[in-house]
C-alpha cells in the first residue's frame, strides 16, 4: 500500500495484517481480543445535527441528511443495537410543547424535564429550566416505569430479530443502560449528587431499582442472543471530575455495574463499554472494579486520553474512540500529527480509534474526507469504499 502523497510528511508503515479476509464482526471481535485481524474496523460516531447541513454547503449531496446515509456515502462501518430496552423508562412520558415562536421551544420531554432551546443557533444541549425528578412522589411515577416485564422492552419483531441476528455478520450489542446517568437527567446535576446526602436510601432505592429490572431483562434477552458487547452509557463527568465521588461509587455503583456485568460474563459477553464522555480517570479504577473494561468515547480534550491510558493500565483496559476532535480542526498536519501519536495503540490492539465524539459543525468536509483517507491508509482500516473519489 503506498502512502497518500499528502501526508509525506509524515514517515510512517500502514499497517499490514497479511490475514484472509473476515467479517467485520470477525474483525472487531478480534481487535478487542489483542488478536490479529485483516483490517482494522473503520467506525465512527456520528455527526452534530447542524454538520451535515452545514458540509451541503461544502459539497456533500444534498441527498445524505442522515447518519446511516453519511456512513455509506463515507465508507463508514458501524456495530447495530439488539435493540432491548434494559433498564429506561418504558413507556417513556409523553412529550408535551408549552410554547414555540419564532426563536424558541419550551417543551417537556420524554424524561418529564422541562427544556428551552433556541432555534437559530447551533446548540447540543437545551436550557434545564426544571427536572422531572423532584420529590419521593414523582419517584413513584418514574419507578413505575421501570418494570422489567413491560412487554415493549423487547421489539415487536424480536423473535424475527433473533433469527436475523444469529446469522450477523456486524458487531451487535446489547444495552446495559445506565445506573447514574438516568437519574442525572432525571433530577439534574446538582440534585442528584445532593440527594446522595440527603436522602441516601432514596438514592439506593433509584439505582437499585435501575439496576434489579436491567438484570431481569438482560437474563431473558441473554437466553435468546449472544451479543458481541455490553453498551451502557452515563455521560456523568466534566472536565474536573465525575458528578459523584469514588468512594460514592464503591458504595453504590460499583456492586451493581458487577451484578450486571456478572451476568454477561456468564452468557459469554466479555467486553463491556459505558459511554462516557469528559475526564473519567477518577473513576476508572471503579469502572474496572465493576466489569466495565471499555472506555468510549475517550474525550481527550476533556481530560481522557487512550496513550494515558494505555500507558497506565496497559491491556487491562480496551479502547474506542480517542481522536482529538480538535485536531480535525489543523488540516491536514494536524490530522497526521494526532493519528501518528495514536498509531502504536492500534499497531498493539484493543483499540478501535474513531473522533472522540459525534464531529462537530466546524470541522470542514474537507478535513473529515482527509482524516477518513489517512486513517484507512495508516492504520489498514475499513473494507467499505467511500462513494466518492479520494
Amino acid at each position: 500500500m503506498a502512502k497518500s502523497k499528502s501526508a509525506a510528511a509524515g514517515k510512517w508503515t500502514p499497517i499490514r495484517a497479511g490475514l484472509s479476509k473476515m467479517t467485520l464482526r470477525e474483525r472487531w471481535v478480534r481487535t478487542m481480543h489483542y488478536r490479529k485481524a485483516d483490517r482494522l474496523p473503520f467506525m465512527e460516531f456520528g455527526y452534530w445535527d447542524e454538520t451535515l447541513p452545514l458540509w451541503h454547503e461544502q459539497g456533500l449531496p444534498r441527498t445524505i441528511t442522515t447518519e446511516a446515509q453519511a456512513y455509506a456515502y463515507f465508507g463508514i462501518e458501524d456495530w447495530h443495537d439488539s435493540g432491548v430496552n434494559t433498564n429506561g423508562l418504558c413507556p417513556a412520558f409523553e412529550r408535551e410543547t408549552i410554547e414555540e415562536d419564532a426563536d424558541y421551544i419550551v417543551w417537556r420531554d420524554e424524561e418529564r424535564a422541562l427544556k428551552k432551546e433556541s432555534k437559530k443557533v447551533i446548540k447540543t444541549i437545551p436550557h434545564f429550566i426544571e427536572y422531572g425528578l423532584r420529590s419521593r412522589e414523582d419517584w413513584k411515577l418514574f419507578k413505575a416505569r421501570l418494570d422489567p416485564a413491560t412487554p415493549e422492552r423487547f421489539p415487536a419483531d424480536w423473535e424475527r430479530r433473533v433469527e436475523e441476528l444469529r446469522t450477523r455478520d456486524y458487531p451487535m450489542c446489547i444495552s446495559i443502560g445506565s445506573l447514574i446517568g438516568k437519574p442525572r437527567n432525571w433530577a439534574g446535576f446538582e440534585n442528584i449528587g445532593v440527594l446522595a446526602y440527603d436522602d441516601p436510601a432514596l438514592f439506593e432505592e433509584i439505582i437499585e431499582t435501575i439496576c434489579a429490572c436491567g438484570c431481569a431483562v438482560l437474563e431473558r434477552a441473554l437466553q435468546q442472543v449472544q451479543p458481541d458487547f455490553g453498551a451502557g452509557w452515563e455521560d456523568i463527568c466534566f472536565k474536573n471530575g465525575p458528578i459523584i465521588s469514588p468512594k460514592m461509587f464503591d458504595r453504590w455503583i460499583v456492586p451493581r455495574y458487577k451484578r450486571i456485568t456478572d451476568l454477561l460474563l456468564k452468557h459469554g459477553v466479555d467486553v463491556v463499554w459505558t459511554d462516557c464522555d469528559g475526564n473519567i480517570m477518577p473513576i476508572l479504577d471503579q469502572f474496572l472494579a465493576g466489569g466495565i473494561n471499555c472506555m468510549f468515547p475517550l474525550e481527550v480534550a476533556g481530560g481522557t486520553d487512550p496513550v494515558a491510558i494505555r500507558e497506565k493500565y496497559g491491556r487491562k483496559v480496551l479502547l474506542q474512540g480517542g481522536v482529538d476532535k480538535v485536531a480535525l480542526l489543523k488540516g491536514p498536519k494536524g490530522i497526521e500529527q494526532e493519528l501518528l501519536r495514536l498509531k502504536p495503540l492500534v499497531e498493539e490492539g484493543g483499540f478501535v480509534p474513531h473522533v472522540d465524539h459525534r464531529c462537530p459543525a466546524d470541522v470542514t468536509l474537507e478535513n473529515y474526507k482527509f482524516y477518513l483517507k489517512l486513517k484507512r491508509q495508516m492504520f489498514n482500516a475499513g473494507d467499505l469504499q467511500p462513494h466518492y473519489k479520494e
